[in-house]
């Protein structure tokens, strides 16, 4: 039986997606669910894809965590409007597949529920997605949603 699920949140579709599939394991399961977003230090320059559109930022790591914030303040109330009562939330910066493998120790997490892609640039498709980096390194089940 899981009792924490974790769940990566970047803003993304396919993080939108786990979300909903980790409410409802959640919700099934009686576990809560621990709401994690790392903001990624941007280089002046550095483009992110999005979809078909490409957009270069320029925001200082104070921002990204500003809208980090707000990532995880509408994914928190998503949670709670689809059934799920015990909710935690963490923001941290670093490499986020790091980091979400940190954070799965720590939390002694039984699953991590996360998009297949996020909010990744190109060189995620030369150097391995994160999702792919968590599967292999993940102390725990993981589970990637398309």
């Amino acid at each position: 039986m899981s009792k924490t699920i974790l769940v990566p949140i970047d803003g993304s579709e396919h993080s939108r997606k786990a979300l909903e599939l980790a409410c409802e394991l959640g919700t099934k399961l009686g576990a809560s669910l621990h709401l994690l977003h790392v903001a990624q230090s941007l280089h002046e320059g550095k483009t992110l894809v999005l979809g078909a559109a490409a957009v270069t930022v320029h925001a200082p790591l104070s921002e990204l965590e500003k809208a980090g914030e707000q990532v995880i303040q509408a994914a928190t109330r998503f949670a709670r409007e689809h059934g799920v009562d015990a909710v935690e939330t963490e923001i941290t910066t670093g490499d986020p597949a790091k980091r979400i493998v940190e954070a799965a120790r720590a939390e002694k997490a039984d699953m991590v529920v996360m998009g297949s892609r996020g909010l990744s640039d190109l060189s995620g498709l030369m150097l391995g997605s994160v999702s792919h980096k968590v599967s292999h390194l993940a102390p725990c089940t993981c589970v990637t949603v398309r």
